[in-house]
């Protein structure tokens, strides 16, 4: 049987998972990482423990491999949290820890560098997100640090220079730094001057699906990988998600339900609009155009530990998502504003927080919870139906992955605010999944030249959820409120984060 090996480097773990040419895994690992918060609102993690943790996992799926009397595998490619950067010095040892993805110290560079310009060339509008602004952040902070940094990579970057020892990354993992002139799938000029980085402080760029290089001895040695196993460019966690979805033409859609939610749809033309931001899709030469909450999964984290003081099992969910399945639509005119880290896709506001609106001495934990799942599911609707209207293309197919899809409540709660069928992708490593449809794409696996084939071939649906319609005039009437909440409370928010 012939296989190929996806990686896939998250905030959380390294994952590295073995997928046959019809999609199975038929062997996984998974090496924990940890990060750390110097001060509130960073996010920080060493480049070396993303490359410990990989190598633990690959050595871990070859050796899986090989106790099934598998061939090894025929290619590896990368997916990863995608903003995430690291700065490494001449020698190729990092300057200081990486910032991730999730960091939000660069207020006051967005707000004086975020423009329409840099808007215009990178896709990406300004927010706490975007790479650039952070690396602004250290050049002004830390210039120690950035007079030393000869080499700026993205956390696929990193892992491929260490794989095979060439600088060298995927425009659909480098383009989340916002450097990339997404027009042409270049290095930016103009987004270079403005941060002060040259050409040569950043890797060469390729193309999703093709071949970089081949693994180098040294990385054989550490993972278990044969020598010179060919590896494939590509894409950030939420494209390549997207891809094991099979997202792959207009009006389809994948809805990702991890820490942060991702609302994402294939595009073949470059467009802007503050509705969306773009990145380079998985398939080469295309877009995605994608909408973002930063406080997906981590809303209901934050609840279960600070509101309900529950521990962090799944038990813990199940009873949460249970609860939240006895109260009517509405929680009794209770909103959940899913804010808090900031608010993003389309409002782009880094002082927003979250709020509980309407609450009352006759609202209980079920009640809130109630509101936390209607709140997120307001907010995706908020998303999808801007998306639409820019776009004039109807999403016709939605397809859910990512671990809040185990919660049965909020799935219908989706099916009934977004008033549409949510399909929920087979594969749990849905991420994963599509660094394998690359993986067997670049290789043109058992002879298939078609990415959309290959994807069509590695995915399916596990289950689907249809809308309530009893439910929809509720939810019509309590979207219209949802929707003036924040340019009612934008004001407030400002003030509040003087306080911070």
């Amino acid at each position: 049987m012939t296989s190929v090996l996806a990686l896939d480097c998250s905030t959380t773990a390294a994952k590295a998972v073995a997928f046959d040419p019809d999609g199975r895994a038929i062997a996984t690992a998974r090496a924990r990482l940890s990060r750390s918060s110097p001060q509130p609102g960073w996010g920080e993690q060493h480049a070396e423990n993303w490359w410990k943790a990989a190598s633990t996992a690959l050595l871990e799926v070859t050796r899986q491999l090989g106790l099934l009397g598998l061939e090894p595998p025929q290619s590896i490619s990368i997916t990863h949290q995608r903003e995430t950067f690291v700065c490494l010095d001449a020698h190729g040892v990092e300057v200081r820890p990486g910032i991730l993805w999730l960091d939000t110290r660069a207020h006051k560079q967005i707000a004086e560098f975020g423009s329409p310009e840099v808007h215009a060339i990178s896709g990406k509008p300004a927010s706490t997100t975007p790479s650039i602004y952070k690396l602004l952040w250290l050049k002004e902070n830390e210039p120690e640090a950035w007079a030393r940094t000869a080499m700026v990579l993205d956390v696929g970057g990193y892992l491929i220079s260490r794989l095979t020892g060439q600088y060298a990354t995927s425009t659909a993992s480098a383009d989340p730094l916002s450097l990339v002139d997404m027009a042409s799938f270049t290095w930016s000029p103009e987004l270079l001057e403005l941060t002060g980085l040259s050409e040569a402080q950043l890797p060469a760029l390729c193309a999703p699906g093709s071949v970089v290089a081949g693994v180098s001895a040294v990385a054989a040695a550490a993972t278990g990988l044969p020598e010179g196993l060919p590896v494939i460019a590509g894409a950030g966690d939420g494209q390549s998600g997207g891809l094991g979805a099979a997202v792959v033409a207009p009006g389809e859609a994948y809805l990702s339900l991890g820490t942060s939610l991702t609302l994402g749809v294939h595009s073949e033309a470059f467009r802007t609009s503050m509705a969306y931001r773009v990145l380079s899709s998985p398939i080469a030469g295309s877009y995605t155009l994608e909408g973002l909450v930063a406080s997906g999964a981590l809303s209901l984290a934050w609840f279960r530990q600070q509101v309900a003081q529950l521990e962090d099992t799944p038990s813990a969910d199940a009873s949460l998502g249970e609860l939240a399945a006895t109260i009517e639509p509405g929680a009794r005119g209770l909103l959940f504003l899913p804010y808090l880290t900031s608010a993003e896709t389309p409002y782009w506001d880094a002082a927003a927080r979250g709020a509980f609106v309407g609450l009352g001495d006759y609202h209980g934990i079920g009640d809130m919870i109630r509101s936390v799942f209607e709140g997120l599911a307001l907010e995706v609707r908020l998303l999808l139906e801007a998306i639409e209207a820019d776009t004039g293309q109807r999403i016709e197919r939605l397809t859910s992955m990512g671990g809040l899809t185990q919660s049965e409540t909020l799935m219908q709660i989706f099916a009934d605010v977004l008033q549409r069928d949510i399909l929920v992708a087979a594969e749990t490593e849905t991420v994963a999944l599509g660094a394998g449809i690359l993986a067997a794409y670049g290789v043109q696996l058992e002879g298939q030249t078609s990415i959309a084939a290959i994807a069509k071939r590695m995915t399916g649906v596990a289950s689907s959820y249809s809308p309530q319609p009893e439910f929809a005039d509720v939810y019509d009437r309590l979207f219209a409120v949802y929707t003036t909440l924040y340019p009612s409370l934008k004001t407030a928010f400002a003030s509040l984060a003087n306080f911070r």
